[in-house]
């Protein structure tokens, strides 16, 4: 039988018997045969059979088959049409081969066509030893993130990002940690109807949120999918678990509160009295302040505002940025606190530190900025709501800022689809789980209309 290889050539395969009447053996073994740039290479398929029952010249163009003939008997008809069936099999290993050699993804390289690659390739077959089958769960979603490390998003054509590979490694954690503690066996077949239950039960009892309990399956169903490519999973239970998200309350800073974080004199003995030994030991407040407000009148993300030169350029009046999450480039107008800032660093703006380091500073900065009105804020944990009060600066987070200019460009009554544009949303729908008005607010602005 002929393997067509790149298309170029073809790998002739067939299957042939050696005798082992010498060793006192009355049946024969099947082997498969190939010759591969002058080599020539023999594959023992496991197979043994009566030479009486072999034909020799297949009308299939194998090379070689069992007869199928009623006459032989039914133990003899049935013994061959295994053999045959697993012949076909194999002939099918070759042809996966094939494809292997002439593979050439941008996350699969080409496997190089050798007598010693064939024989290696195929005996894994045969075994049952194939790379996908070795791996148990763990490994095959291990390796699966990895691969995701150099992966592409579909949309922006860029590698994915950290937080992305970072929620796929913390979905395994989740996973591994309630088998652990459950004393289940981690394998494909625990992926069923009843996995749901115990595991939303589970998680629960952790006090995970509502959307991290979506986002935990949404990231599974994208292994698990995987794995039913692969052929490891069968049971379709899976694509029904739930990965609907849900808009959770956050706050947003009003014009008013933006201004006294940008009134904070870090120089004036009060705030030297509050973070002058932070300060001194290399807390970078004021600069993490500055970028923070600066975003707060742009709508940029973390990812861009943190490292705002290596994405942004600036006029006199407006900065051109190519966002990072959704590779597109916005204009934005600058607001003349945005120009007093770069004017304050000669047009050279600072990098902030990481997350962790910025929302801390940011948060010191809303408690001197007296950014402390009374604020409570509920979530969905563990299946529950709970209430958590506090002053309001205690849940500023870095994306506050983004929030915070997409919320009070709507309350000035810029139209949706030029907030939009500066923000980069794709989607009135997302845009608008952004804005954080009240009703009070809301009663406001169509109060307005009315004059």
């Amino acid at each position: 039988m002929k393997i067509e290889i790149k298309d170029k050539m073809a790998m002739n395969v067939s299957f042939t018997l050696k005798d082992l009447t010498r060793l006192g053996v009355s049946k024969s073994q099947i082997w498969l045969g190939t010759t591969i740039y002058g080599t020539r290479v023999r594959i023992y398929t496991h197979l043994l059979i009566e030479p009486c029952l072999w034909l020799k010249n297949s009308s299939r163009g194998n090379g070689g088959m069992a007869l199928e003939d009623a006459s032989l008997g039914q133990v003899n008809l049935k013994e061959c049409k295994a053999i045959n069936k697993r012949l076909k099999e194999i002939i099918g290993f070759c042809q996966d081969y094939a494809d292997a050699v002439t593979k050439n993804t941008l996350h699969d390289e080409a496997l190089e066509h050798s007598a010693e690659n064939f024989k290696t390739f195929i005996y894994a077959k045969i075994d049952g030893k194939d790379e996908k089958r070795q791996l148990d769960v763990e490994d095959y979603i291990g390796n699966y993130i990895q691969t995701k490390c150099s992966m592409l998003n579909k949309d922006t054509k860029r590698q994915l990002s950290k937080g992305t590979i970072y929620n796929h490694r913390n979905s395994l954690r989740r996973l591994q940690q309630f088998c652990k503690e459950k004393r289940i066996k981690l394998t494909w077949k625990l992926f069923d109807r009843k996995f749901e239950t115990k595991f939303t039960e589970w998680l629960c009892s952790q006090s995970y949120s509502a959307n991290t309990i979506a986002c935990q399956y949404s990231v599974m169903k994208v292994w698990l999918t995987e794995a039913e490519t692969d052929n490891l999973i069968t049971d379709k239970a899976f694509h029904k678990y739930p990965t609907k998200v849900y808009n959770v309350e956050n706050i947003y800073l009003t014009e008013e509160e933006i201004q006294r974080l940008y009134d904070i004199d870090f120089k004036s003995d009060e705030v030297q009295k509050e973070l002058g030994y932070q300060i001194s030991k290399g807390g970078k407040y004021e600069q993490s302040r500055d970028l923070f407000v600066l975003a707060c009148w742009t709508g940029l993300r973390f990812h861009d505002w943190h490292n705002i030169m290596a994405v942004a350029d600036f006029t006199d009046d407006y900065m051109t940025v190519h966002t990072h999450k959704t590779n597109k480039e916005v204009i934005i107008p600058l607001h003349p606190m945005v120009k007093a800032i770069v004017k304050k660093y000669d047009g050279n703006l600072p990098r902030s530190g990481d997350k962790t380091a910025c929302l801390k500073h940011i948060r010191e900065c809303g408690r001197i900025a007296h950014i402390d009105e009374a604020t409570s804020l509920c979530r969905v944990r563990g299946g529950k709501s709970v209430i958590n009060r506090g002053a309001k600066y205690e849940f500023i987070c870095n994306h506050t800022a983004r929030r915070s200019f997409c919320t009070n460009m709507y309350l000035k009554g810029v139209p949706t689809i030029s907030v939009m544009a500066i923000s980069g949303h794709t989607s009135e729908e997302n845009f608008l789980k952004y804005i954080k008005v009240d009703r009070k607010q809301h009663a406001d602005i169509v109060a307005r209309a009315f004059k």
